[in-house]
């Protein structure tokens, strides 16, 4: 299989077959680790990389071999993060005017909205002063937009083209939930599968793939940690033929949490999600038939 690259320095990164594309797209917004000249935050960079999906790009980098394409944000959430709503921010952490109402959400409240305000670990803040109207402006125009801009073109082509699209928003999470997230201090499954309970997509896709990942062993719940956010909620419409779901997984099955090193078991996982690709790839054909 030939893949054609497509970059956009400090944005994003794109890897196309070029033959017998399937309409399945993996999108990996939350896992960039290229930071903007202008980023700075007072928080030690260990309680920075907390809040990124580490090493979630190379997991799912075979998935392309097999007709799927992969787009990867090579930005950092922490500085701004694409899994987000473009107003969620929170009001007391802004200054200056801005043309339409803000919509914060508990996350943004909790100060983990679309600019984080605190790291990973919930007790660090990530940045002491609120975002100002241009910054913010700038982040959304050259970074946030242009990201989600290619996948719904991705999509929207699938769908022009074969009548139906599938989209896989990639993602993990800590083992245990952090003091900014709504689960404290609880214990997480190995993979979760979000689909907004069932809005952002038909039941038959989540249901494969919850059904192959528990084929290879893993401990995989539906709608349990994460029950899917922004990447999955903006681009999933399976009335119109767009099926997205949102799949978590458990960085402790894969690295360790403290040292940020690849785990032992790193390359049978990345395989395995390289088969839930192939697996995907066939489900996908099959829809198009």
């Amino acid at each position: 299989m030939n893949i054609e690259e497509s970059h956009v320095p400090g944005v994003l990164l794109l890897h196309t077959p070029t033959t017998d594309t399937a309409p399945l797209v993996f999108d990996i917004p939350r896992s960039g680790n290229e930071y903007p000249r202008e980023f700075h935050s007072p928080a030690p960079f260990d309680a920075v990389r907390r809040t990124v999906s580490m090493y979630v790009d190379e997991l799912y980098s075979g998935t392309p071999i097999h007709g799927a394409t992969w787009l990867y944000a090579l930005f950092p959430n922490a500085y701004i993060d694409a899994n987000r709503h473009e107003l969620d921010v929170d009001p007391a952490w802004f200054e200056g005017e801005w043309p339409v109402a803000l919509e914060p959400s508990d996350k943004s409240l909790r100060g983990m909205g679309l600019i984080p305000r605190v790291c990973g670990i919930g007790d660090v803040a990530m940045q002491d002063t609120p975002i100002t109207a241009d910054d913010l402006s700038h982040r959304l125009d050259n970074y946030y937009w242009p990201y989600h801009n290619k996948l719904s073109e991705i999509l929207n082509g699938f769908r022009e083209r074969h009548g139906i699209a599938f989209h896989v928003s990639c993602h993990s999470m800590s083992s245990v939930g952090g003091k900014a997230v709504a689960d404290p201090g609880r214990v997480r499954s190995d993979f979760d599968i979000g689909t907004r309970d069932g809005a952002t997509t038909a039941p038959d896709f989540s249901d494969t793939v919850v059904a192959y990942l528990k084929g290879c062993g893993y401990d995989a719940t539906l709608n349990e940690h994460f029950k899917g956010a922004e990447s999955v909620r903006k681009h999933g419409d399976p009335a119109a033929g767009i099926h997205s779901l949102q799949i978590e997984i458990n960085r402790s099955i894969y690295m360790n949490e403290d040292s940020y090193r690849r785990g032992e078991q790193f390359a049978k996982i990345q395989n395995h999600l390289t088969g839930l690709a192939e697996h995907l790839v066939n489900f996908a054909r099959d829809k198009t038939r």
